[in-house]
């Protein structure tokens, strides 16, 4: 009778962005303005990141594109929000260096915290706000739409004013150690270009934390069919064809999220029974049966790995007339629209793109190679 419950509940969304990769693409300064880089960076905090593409890419091209990446490190550790702002760990972490750092529980329903350049993200309930005595805004919860039942701070740590003595400070200091003192799990990056988790005089160590490394699983895939990923496939000139492209990037979309599941659907030789699933691969009747290989990473990648793994395999690619596909998976997200992730597919480069330097460096006459990219929006639970 009543319009009380929150709208934005069971409203996942899915924005779907169609454009061309620049020329030249530097690893060392990638774009963070501009689709997909502005979408990577924006999911700071992500589990698993897996690609996909064709085995006979993977063998001539995987070599290449590891020696292009770096190792990717992460721990977890037992902390309290006071040993954030404890001397050692606060100045070499915060105010010198870059951490990303997340804590256990869910949002909307527990108190979470979250660490991101510099900045302190604390998600309370109305009880623990209230006590702490920190500024804050209330936030959408996912429960009644109009009752303010969580709140959330914002802290920027990298301020001249948060030093230990400053009265604002200390205010800090005390809401962590009498109110939100409890020690929680957590989750740790060091995004320094020369971090070492495991050094003997790394602040993190006297926490005792768990170091892992994120390292690739390999899942081969024999005899999919795999739709033509022409650079006509994503191209639209009329009304008409804007709508038929709306349908084809669903297709794609559907397609390539049951290729990273592994489901034996998309095999040249399945013969589900159509009771148990009608589900059809697109444009069937122009599909190629190929083998394809997925690596999978698992732990806390920070966009910039992932953003790195992007343009390895973008350079290494550049040459082939190949595709591939990266997606990602949310850790932490919002009760309500939070980020949960996205998938990037690079369709092949044109036929002029025979080289890795004439496909990448700033020659304004070559066509440039297309992307298109899917970012999923929304929350399956409700907190109510």
């Amino acid at each position: 009778m009543f319009d009380i419950d929150d709208s934005a509940l069971d409203k996942e969304k899915c924005y779907t962005t169609i454009g061309e990769l620049p020329h030249y693409l530097d690893p060392k300064q990638p774009p963070t303005r501009k689709s997909p880089f502005s979408t990577v960076s924006r999911h700071c905090f992500v589990h698993s990141t897996e690609l996909i593409l064709p085995e006979e890419i993977y063998q001539a091209a995987w070599d290449s594109i590891a020696n292009k990446i770096s190792i990717c490190q992460y721990a977890k550790v037992f902390m309290s929000l006071s040993d954030i702002l404890d001397g050692e760990f606060f100045n070499k972490y915060i105010k010198i260096g870059n951490i990303l750092m997340i804590s256990e529980g869910q949002s909307g329903v527990d108190n979470v915290y979250s660490l991101r350049d510099g900045i302190l993200r604390l998600e309370l309930d109305k009880s623990s706000y209230e006590r702490a005595g920190l500024v804050g805004k209330s936030v959408r919860s996912g429960g009644k739409k109009h009752v303010a039942s969580r709140y959330v701070v914002e802290i920027n740590l990298r301020l001249p004013s948060m030093l230990h003595g400053k009265k604002g400070f200390e205010r800090i200091v005390w809401a962590f150690k009498n109110v939100l003192n409890e020690s929680l799990t957590w989750l740790f990056s060091d995004l320094s270009p020369s971090s070492d988790l495991s050094g003997q005089d790394a602040p993190i160590k006297r926490h005792s934390p768990q170091i892992f490394s994120c390292t690739s699983t390999k899942s081969p895939f024999q005899n999919v069919l795999t739709p033509p990923f022409t650079p006509s496939t994503f191209q639209a000139e009329s009304e008409q064809a804007i709508s038929e492209l709306s349908d084809t990037c669903v297709e794609i979309q559907e397609w390539l999220a049951l290729a990273f599941l592994g489901t034996p659907r998309l095999n040249a030789d399945d013969s589900i029974d159509p009771y148990l699933s009608r589900y059809s691969v697109p444009n069937k009747e122009n599909c190629t049966s190929s083998n394809l290989v997925k690596l999978t990473w698992k732990g806390l990648l920070p966009s910039h790995w992932i953003a790195q793994l992007l343009i390895a395999t973008l350079r290494s690619t550049a040459g082939s007339d190949s595709w591939f596909a990266i997606s990602s998976h949310a850790l932490g997200k919002e009760a309500v629209e939070g980020k949960d992730g996205y998938m990037i597919l690079a369709p092949p480069c044109h036929k002029a793109d025979n080289t890795e330097d004439n496909a990448l460096k700033s020659d304004q006459k070559q066509p440039r190679r297309k992307f298109v990219c899917w970012e999923y929006v929304g929350c399956p639970w409700s907190a109510s």
